[in-house]
């Protein structure tokens, strides 16, 4: 290997030296040499022949002798005379500053490992600037000693611009020179970065030209052409150093615009939207040109570079819904809501078929007597991630085939637990919800006749409590389907009486046979007056309508007291017991002692 030799200063070879002198052949040969006929000669010819058409510049670096020769092509690559003697320092002083280093790291490491080596780098030539290709190798003596270094150059500026042509065309748009949806991708990449190292904000941009179909239609696409390089124009020169703005599809743009104020970046928007707006004059005429804009934050909306452009995309139709050249931003709250609903529906899928789902049980008493008077199935979902909160699960699937599909697994799972009940001597009703689209389905009774059949349960075991009934849209067909239903046993209890879903004239709509007084107005019976009143309202209107009521949220004994004095007939709550698995249910039915509520009986 190298362990000597100098790059310091070196003794040139002569430029006019002839053949025979660089390389060592006897003054004898020289004729013998130019002669063509002469192999050897022949091929020095060919060897600078070659070198001349191809371009290619060739040196040598004697280590021993110490001397540097450069070809004809070198010095016409450098743009300097033959007259000047070839020098290591004169080289270095032509490459590129920004390149030197790594140039002569490259030549000496090479030099010192032997390896040989090619590399790219710029080169400062009769004040232009030129790429060179260069390939290099040393050669050694026996005793490791570098004994010379040779290399060629080659100009390869033509081949880096039309490389840069190239490249600038994927990343650029034709039609106006600005960047177009791939750079801006990558643009937004790197905002993102910045915007976590840094801990800033950024906003995405999308921009659509309102109306100028009208224009392309009527005045021609070279006049549309016209109108989108005039707008790009204006998009340049409103930009900040630090903003990117882009053509993203036909006359559509899209901007970033990094380090925002978050409490400022309506005003900024508002500012790029007044400059972009206005008269533009073309060769065809003069076009008044507004815009929509829809508008995402980041870190506020933390999604990936397309997915934000797209969110901003939505963001500016929402503005164009709402009448044109106005600004809209992307509501991230409403977005994560939407997706946790698209995710609870794809895992309630899974759920219902996998047997994720659960009921529990909340007993029922009477007030009367306190003896157990049935139980509430409530729906409970235990996937890996966690339970999942049971309004979540109404909400989701609110309008979905979904909402059929859950309340058949309910009823289906409800009539196998009561028929494990009865077989230990527990009966009903056993109450169950269903979604009003069910209960609005013209097939549900005979749907339910066949759950019932399938499972030997008789309908006087099951009592379906109807929801959210301002929803229901056909009172009639709906009152004619719940008494169809009530032909098998099957009961109705309207649930959540005295709130804004429930009310006097759902009762009186439907074949009803209990009401569910709200917990809302029940649990705050003894310190509200107005719950008070509302609740001996609500007895009231059972009784004379023959109905009976059962309360939900007794969590005390004062209220089931207060309750039965008020004469209603049934309670559930906390104060009862917690809604517990079937298994536990059983236990809890068969050693329920009716005497746990005799202090309320006694005040009868």
């Amino acid at each position: 290997m190298f362990r000597g030799g100098s790059l310091g200063v070196i003794r040139p070879l002569p430029r006019k030296a002839s053949t025979s002198d660089y390389y060592k052949v006897p003054a004898v040969e020289l004729d013998r040499m130019q002669d063509i006929s002469d192999p050897l000669a022949l091929s020095e010819r060919r060897r600078k022949e070659a070198q001349r058409l191809s371009g290619v510049g060739f040196w040598e670096l004697n280590h021993v002798e110490n001397t540097l020769y450069w070809s004809e092509e070198i010095y016409a690559i450098y743009e300097i005379s033959d007259a000047l003697e070839p020098n290591y320092a004169i080289f270095l002083a032509l490459t590129h500053e920004d390149d030197r280093e790594t140039v002569d790291a490259t030549y000496r490491g090479s030099v010192e490992s032997g390896e040989e080596y090619r590399l790219r780098y710029r080169l400062k030539a009769g004040g232009a600037t030129k790429w060179i290709e260069a390939r290099g190798v040393t050669f050694y003596d026996k005793d490791g000693h570098p004994t010379r270094s040779i290399g060629t150059a080659w100009d390869i500026s033509e081949i880096i611009t039309a490389q840069q042509k190239v490249q600038h065309l994927a990343y650029h748009d034709g039609l106006t020179n600005l960047p177009n949806r791939r750079l801006f991708s990558d643009r937004i990449d790197m905002a993102m970065k910045q915007a976590d190292r840094k801990g800033s904000k950024f906003a995405v941009l999308f921009i659509d030209l309102d109306n100028f179909k009208q224009i392309n239609d009527r005045f021609g696409h070279d006049a549309g052409d016209e109108l989108l390089q005039c707008f790009a124009d204006r998009l340049r020169s409103n930009a900040r150093a630090s903003d990117t703005f882009a053509r993203v599809g036909g006359d559509e743009f899209a901007g970033i615009m990094n380090d925002i104020d978050a409490a400022r970046v309506d005003d900024t928007v508002q500012k790029i939207k007044r400059s972009i707006e206005g008269f533009y004059e073309t060769q065809v005429g003069r076009f008044e040109i507004k815009v929509s804009i829809g508008v995402t934050i980041y870190p506020s909306d933390s999604e990936q570079s397309d997915i934000l452009l797209r969110h901003a995309d939505q963001a500016m139709y929402e503005a164009k819904g709402r009448g044109k050249s106005c600004v809209h931003y992307f509501d991230t709250q409403k977005h994560r809501s939407i997706q946790l609903r698209r995710q609870i529906l794809l895992d309630l899928e899974v759920a219902i078929k996998e047997g994720q789902l659960e009921l529990y049980f909340q007993p029922r008493v009477s007030l009367q007597d306190g003896k157990a008077a049935g139980a509430e199935a409530l729906l409970r979902w235990f996937r890996p991630g966690g339970s999942v909160d049971p309004s979540s699960i109404v909400n989701a699937i609110s309008g979905t085939h979904l909402e059929w599909a859950l309340d058949t697994w309910v009823i289906e799972t409800q009539l196998k637990h009561a028929r494990v009940f009865l077989e230990h001597g527990i009966s009903g009703p056993f109450s169950l919800n269903v979604c009003p689209s069910t209960i609005e389905n013209s097939d549900f009774p005979a749907h339910l006749s066949s759950l019932l059949a399938r499972s030997g349960v008789s309908g006087d075991e099951i009592e379906i409590e109807i929801l959210e009934v301002s929803s229901i849209k056909n009172f009639e067909r709906t009152d004619k389907i719940l008494r169809e239903c009530k032909k098998f046993g099957v009961g109705f209890s309207l649930d959540d009486f005295g709130t804004g879903f429930s009310s006097l004239t759902h009762f009186h709509a439907f074949a009803i046979d209990k009401l569910k007084i709200d917990k809302s107005f029940v649990s705050r019976l003894e310190v509200d007056d107005q719950s008070l009143t509302l609740v001996k309202s609500i007895l009231a209107i059972a009784r004379t309508n023959k109905r009976p009521v059962i309360a939900e949220g007794v969590e005390s004994t004062a209220i089931a007291r207060t309750l039965a004095e008020l004469g209603c007939e049934y309670a559930q709550g906390y104060g009862i017991s917690r809604p517990m698995p079937a298994s536990r249910y059983i236990a809890w039915a068969t050693t329920w002692d009716s005497r746990a509520l005799e202090n309320v009986a006694r005040t009868l």
